[in-house]
This record gives structure tokens, C-alpha cells and sequence, in this order.
């Protein structure tokens, strides 16, 4: 049985935790007042987001090849938000996202998110062949009468 590449598994628990302290922050967003309409829109946006992050981080421990794409567009979308908020830090989030990528898309990721599937079971002994009754009935020829209907 293959094992998950250690980067994977890091970087999987990174997402989950940026994703549960970014969903908890936001969280306590809503319990500051004054609310206005687009604070409470863009605090809600923000907590799904952190949202993502969390499913992907799980679904990356489960081998799941669209997990590492929603990772790496969730960092990409953290990076320009950050932009907007502080232009300064771009180059460092930049070489930080692309870091990320190289171990989400490197040789060994490749590897283990080919598998599509993690085995959850394996059996212990092979499984017997069991006989197929539908493959021992043979068709009526095709100028064989018809039964009647009622």
C-alpha cells in the first residue's frame, strides 16, 4: 500500500487549521456591532472561504485530486484579498503560493493523488469468484412465440 506523501499530509493539517482559526475569526466578526449589509455579506463570504479551506485540507488526507486544486485557488484568493489589504506583503504570499503549488503538483502529489481513491479496506485474503446466474440463461429465439397480454 502506498503511503501519503508527508508534504501532503502537513500541508493538509496547515489547511484545515488556517481554515478553522480563519472560520472562527470570522465567526466573531458577526457579534460586533454596527452590522451593515456588505459587512455582514463580506464577513459571511469570508467565513464560507475559510470554509474551503478546511474540505480541502480533508479531502487532500482522502486522495482526492480536486481537493490540491481547490487548496492552491484557495491560497491564490488569500494572496490577492491580502493584496487589496496591504500591498506590501504580495512578493512573500506569492513565493509562499508557489511553494505550496510545487509540493501540491510536485512527482510524489502527482503519485498519490493518480490513485483517485483511497482503499479504505483491504481484505486480508482474495475473494472468491461467486457464480453469475444471469450469465447461465440463454435468450428465447427470436421467432418464439409470444405469451399473451393481459
Amino acid at each position: 500500500m502506498n503511503n501519503r506523501p508527508p508534504t501532503i499530509t502537513v500541508l493538509a493539517v496547515l489547511y484545515m487549521v488556517a481554515g478553522l482559526v480563519s472560520t472562527s475569526y470570522y465567526f466573531n466578526e458577526f457579534k460586533i456591532p454596527p452590522h451593515t449589509f456588505l459587512s455582514i455579506v463580506g464577513t459571511f463570504l469570508m467565513f464560507v472561504i475559510g470554509t474551503f479551506a478546511i474540505i480541502a485540507g480533508y479531502y487532500m488526507l482522502r486522495c482526492k485530486n480536486w481537493a490540491r486544486w481547490l487548496a492552491i485557488s484557495w491560497s491564490i484568493f488569500q494572496v490577492l484579498v491580502n493584496a487589496v489589504r496591504s500591498p506590501g506583503g504580495i512578493i512573500i504570499q506569492g513565493a509562499f503560493v508557489f511553494l505550496v503549488y510545487l509540493f501540491l503538483f510536485g512527482k510524489e502529489a502527482n503519485e498519490w493523488f493518480s490513485k483517485g481513491v483511497m482503499p479504505v479496506f483491504e481484505p486480508p485474503v482474495p475473494l472468491p469468484d461467486l457464480p453469475n446466474p444471469s450469465a447461465d440463461v440463454t435468450p428465447p429465439p427470436p421467432d418464439a412465440p409470444q405469451p399473451p397480454v393481459v
